[in-house]
């Protein structure tokens, strides 16, 4: 099946495929959309402020399923980053005749138009996160960083499309977590848009960073079909993670042993599965803190865990205060 999108399709096709843009205002603005159609399912979170935009979109097509996207005038830098899944492009904005994104790698790149294709697998779940940037913090930035920034800069400026590497780079386990990081974003309350203005700077400059001779040794010894396993698992753990499924059982669903999963997720994640799971409840328990008037006992049960205490005391190890004590200082 094909799917096109043309310039004068994208308000009505805005569901579907929206296309980054930057808060007109100071203040952070969220948006989240979603769609299922014949075609398959997509959803769409983006955070905006006025000089970024952070996407974070998952898909899941019924087939094989190709989609037509032309766009003028791209305003901004993005980096682009595939956390499940992989997708193939191709077209006027890329050198190659395929460019194969794969789950764990990114880069960082621009281009003032683009025209091609996207290809997503029949059932194959696709999560990306894409961080546009604006020219101005981009200037703002290679001011601070000469040495990283300064030729991108100039590339930009002269009009020309470009990447920062020749291939997608794998992210180490280090700059992943700062990902993860910047996702869960509203566990800092009303200092979200300094704390994701942070974690912006640390992926980049850890990104930016690794020579491009050098892979992460560690994770280079797994193929992509393993990296994209242990993405699977860590999704399964989001998913599931009232009702977690053994090491042994996610092992099996997965498609590999426990040994290996534990070894590769620790390596591509930085933490080890169970470690994962408990920082994915706890950023959720705080959200629930700060977000609604549940109860501590509601908030430990509505994220999987049966006694409170034990709530309370897996809350106090990662935040150093109580869930109570911590709702209460940052309403404050």
């Amino acid at each position: 099946m094909t799917v096109k999108l043309l310039d004068k399709d994208w308000m009505e096709m805005i569901e579907e495929f929206p296309i980054c843009a930057f808060s007109c205002g100071k203040d952070l603005q969220e948006t989240q959309l979603s769609i299922s159609n014949k075609y398959g399912e997509s959803s769409v979170s983006e955070i905006r402020t006025s000089h970024f935009c952070i996407s974070d979109s998952c898909t899941q097509c019924m087939g094989d399923c190709k989609v037509f996207s032309k766009a003028e005038n791209m305003n901004g830098f993005c980096f682009c980053t595939v956390l499940q899944g992989m997708v193939s492009c191709y077209g006027k904005y890329i050198r190659r005749k395929e460019d194969n994104w794969l789950a764990g790698h990114a880069n960082l790149w621009s281009c003032r138009e683009m025209e091609g294709y996207s290809c997503f697998a029949k059932n194959k779940p696709c999560r990306t996160i894409n961080i546009m940037l604006s020219p101005a913090y981009m200037e703002e930035i290679a001011h601070w960083y000469p040495l990283l920034f300064d030729s991108l800069l100039d590339k930009y400026m002269k009009g020309e499309s470009f990447r920062m590497f020749s291939k997608n780079r794998l992210l180490c386990p280090v700059t992943n977590r700062a990902l993860n990081d910047m996702l869960n974003y509203k566990v800092i309350g009303n200092a979200a848009p300094l704390y994701l203005d942070a974690k912006i700077l640390e992926i980049l400059s850890l990104f930016t960073c690794r020579s491009e001779s050098k892979d992460c040794s560690a994770c280079s010894c797994y193929s992509a079909k393993d990296k994209d396993m242990f993405f699977m698992a860590k999704s399964m753990i989001e998913q599931q993670y009232r009702n977690p499924p053994s090491l042994c059982k996610l092992a099996l669903m997965v498609g590999t042993n426990v040994d290996k999963l534990k070894k590769g997720f620790k390596i591509l994640f930085g933490t080890t599965v169970f470690g994962y799971l408990s920082d994915y409840r706890m950023n959720l328990a705080s959200q629930y803190l700060l977000d609604t008037d549940k109860t501590i006992q509601e908030i430990a049960d509505t994220i999987g865990y049966e006694y409170h205490s034990h709530f309370t005391t897996a809350f106090k190890r990662k935040f150093y205060v109580s869930p109570q004590e911590y709702r209460n200082q940052m309403r404050k």
